[in-house]
């Protein structure tokens, strides 16, 4: 188990090319491994569900994802309880929306032009 969530924490490291995926800024050594649908509301340890994200993007600031759950469900950051994580956009930091793919991919819904 602790292997296979190594697997997927390296997969979410290279689709996030070493870059938060809420703000953009590169990412330490130390980062958080985000289930966008919560553990306690049935998320699973799949791709799809994983963010990479700055501990203070994940937890520490006044708008992190925890601290902050409205925008956080608005931009994708977390997903509801029936949600699949699978079919839910999120928002990346250039505000383009893509989907989460459990082949550890963006599938590009709408694209602004520039990079993060």
């Amino acid at each position: 188990m602790a292997q296979q969530l190594e697997v997927l924490r390296a997969l979410t490291w290279a689709r996030a090319r070493g870059y938060c995926e809420k703000c953009g800024g590169s990412l330490p050594h130390s980062w958080a491994l985000h289930h966008r649908k919560l553990r306690s509301r049935g998320g699973k340890d799949e791709i799809a569900n994983f963010l990479a994200l700055h501990h203070e993007c994940h937890n520490l600031d006044t708008d992190s994802v925890h601290n902050n759950p409205s925008s956080a469900l608005e931009k994708g950051y977390m997903v509801s309880s029936w949600a699949d994580p699978a079919e839910c956009p999120v928002t990346l930091p250039n505000g383009d929306i893509v989907i989460l793919t459990q082949e550890g991919t963006y599938k590009y819904l709408e694209r602004n032009g520039y990079g993060w």
